[in-house]
């Protein structure tokens, strides 16, 4: 562990206290200015003067900084994402909030101030994240001078080595920079590369290499205690998430495909069937003015029925808004075959994707309010009730046509194993605009890894998608 990756680490705390205890005073003393006085006079702070009220206020921050600690937000390395950052510090201040709130309902207390509770929960926010930000860009910026930098060992050729050397050079914030890249596995190398410019790190990125190179790498980075890492090899991919079992006396790893298995699932769920039912009462007014556009620009059913494969590619019938003219809609209740050979005839000249999917910009077959309920993703709404009915999940990978999936490679199916989603890992990393392997590559990722953290942070950037994404039409 670098000194400086100590340092930063360990100066977060101060930091994060600092903040949170500014937030609390910043709140108490606007409570008391002119202009909140104006609307409702303050009483609170003869029941809570200041010097009691910041004390209080430092036992929060504590318990903060606790919660903080669990997330962890206080890991040395810099190479978190800002958006994880920030969604860890929004559930670390929220939880903190709810149990002070919960204290008060306990204890019975009447606090007559419940806008100094918003107030100071929206200033720690913003307080804690400011203090973090200006502590990342100093980090970053000794890093791309070169100070604390992990000095790298690259074991191993082909596209892994390359493309890692191609990141860490453009990256240069990530705090890493290669001094060797090795093709032989040999002590000697090593020792040679060790005693001229210093390793922190072994990443042994070639899959196949021999369990004797292995054992080289492994017992130079143990002698020098130094860190390593690998690019695991198909089973080990495989075997992301794993089970311990004991049959009688017999010890027994057993391959999960998904942390969704279990209880995951159940929360997953419960989740789906909240959030669905919450979406359908705050969106209804949306709901209902579509409705309305799609009577009055075009003739036709106001929703769009189309199969879809679903979890363990059991069909299911997915809703959306009608955005084409009813004539070219592909499908048994629609255009028949007239509309079947236009879609045929467009998939041949002007197919944007790669793989089997379809996707052109300017389709001659959207209406102008098709255009606008797709450029701002409200055709796919009415999928909330394909949620509710468990036939689809907020979140998961893209729900695609058989026809689609008969062309899928083996690895493909992989993408069955969980309900399909509204959005996704592949839609909030680049949507139409990414070639289907990568697609697929994200949502199997999302699969594998799938956590309540990763579907806030997915939620989070499905909100951001709707005002930057140029891929919807």
């Amino acid at each position: 562990m670098k000194r400086s990756e100590l340092f930063f680490g360990a100066i977060l705390v101060p930091i994060d206290f600092v903040a949170l205890l500014f937030a609390s005073a910043a709140a108490y003393y606007l409570r008391l200015s002119n202009v909140a006085q104006g609307v409702r006079p303050a009483v609170f702070e003869f029941d809570l003067p200041f010097a009691e009220y910041m004390q209080l206020s430092a036992i929060v921050a504590l318990v903060i900084i606790g919660l903080f600690a669990i997330h962890g937000l206080y890991a040395m390395r810099v190479t978190r994402k800002v958006l994880d950052e920030v969604t860890q510090i929004f559930s670390g201040i929220s939880i903190g909030i709810m149990l002070v709130i919960l204290y008060i309902f306990l204890s019975a207390e009447l606090f007559q101030s419940r806008f100094i509770i918003i107030t100071a929960y929206v200033f720690a926010f913003v307080f804690v994240s400011i203090g973090r930000m200006l502590v990342r860009e100093i980090q970053h910026v000794l890093l791309r001078r070169g100070m604390g930098v992990h000095r790298v060992v690259l074991a191993g050729n082909g596209p892994f080595a390359a493309e890692l050397t191609k990141i860490f050079a453009r990256k240069r914030e990530l705090g890493y920079v290669v001094v060797a890249q090795l093709d032989t596995i040999a002590w000697e190398p090593l020792q040679q590369v060790y005693n001229r410019h210093g390793i922190d790190e072994i990443i042994q990125t070639n899959p196949t290499l021999t369990d004797v190179d292995n054992l080289v790498l492994l017992d130079f980075s143990e002698q020098y205690k130094i860190e390593y890492r690998y690019v695991p090899n198909i089973f080990e991919t495989h075997a992301m998430n794993v089970q311990y079992r004991q049959i009688g006396s017999v010890p027994v790893l057993e391959l999960s495909r998904t942390p969704l298995d279990g209880w995951g699932r159940i929360t997953k769920r419960v989740l789906d069937v909240v959030g669905s039912f919450l979406g359908i009462i705050f969106l209804s007014p949306l709901l209902v003015a579509t409705v309305c556009m799609i009577r009055k620009n075009s003739s036709g059913p106001i929703l769009y029925r189309q199969i879809r494969a679903g979890r363990n590619m059991v069909p299911f019938e997915i809703l959306k808004f009608r955005s084409m003219y009813s004539e070219y809609c592909v499908g048994p209740r629609y255009g028949g075959l007239p509309a079947q050979q236009k879609y045929q005839e467009l998939k041949g000249k002007a197919n944007e994707r790669t793989g089997p999917l379809f996707k052109m910009r300017n389709d001659p077959r959207i209406t102008s309010v098709g255009r606008f309920i797709r450029k701002w993703r409200i055709d796919e709404l009415p999928q909330l009730f394909n949620v509710l009915r468990g036939e689809m999940s907020l979140l998961g990978p893209r729900p695609h046509l058989p026809e689609e999936v008969a062309l899928y490679n083996k690895h493909h199916r992989k993408l069955f194993t969980i309900k399909p989603g509204m959005s996704g890992m592949a839609q909030v990393s680049g949507n139409a605009g990414l070639a289907f392997e990568e697609e697929a590559k994200l949502d199997i990722a999302y699969i594998e890894n799938w956590s309540m953290w990763l579907d806030i942070i997915l939620l989070m950037k499905t909100i951001g998608i709707l005002f930057r994404d140029k891929n919807a039409v």
